[in-house]
């Protein structure tokens, strides 16, 4: 199964979307759920876990807390995914590839605020 994580602000058309394994997409809120700051947004993103639903918007939160969703992606997602599968195991290539990627789209979204 496959998910779709949209890096997205109200009344703006363009917008990044990371589209990767269920698995991934889960791992990556739950790293984000348990290191961001507003701990309503926390509660709020665990909650999103145990629905299972594979599509997340950052226009499902207000502008606080998308920004900081995109400031934990940004500044700490690519340490945890080290941390946990280490990129010198050529298994984890596609993963930090994956990751990158999704860091790469944190830092326009965050560029363009």
């Amino acid at each position: 199964m496959s998910a779709i994580f949209l890096l997205d602000r109200e009344d703006v058309q363009a917008y990044d979307t990371w589209n990767v394994p269920g698995g991934l997409f889960f791992w990556v809120l739950d790293v984000i759920a348990d290191r961001v700051r507003d701990e309503e947004l926390a509660a709020a993103l665990r909650e999103f876990l145990k629905g299972g639903y594979a599509w997340f918007a950052l226009t499902y939160y207000t502008p606080d807390q998308a920004a900081d969703i995109v400031r934990v992606i940004r500044t700490e997602l690519k340490a945890v995914a080290e941390e946990e599968s280490p990129s010198s195991s050529a298994r984890n290539e596609g993963l930090h590839r994956m990751v990158d990627e999704l860091v790469e789209m944190a830092e326009r979204w965050h560029a363009t605020a």
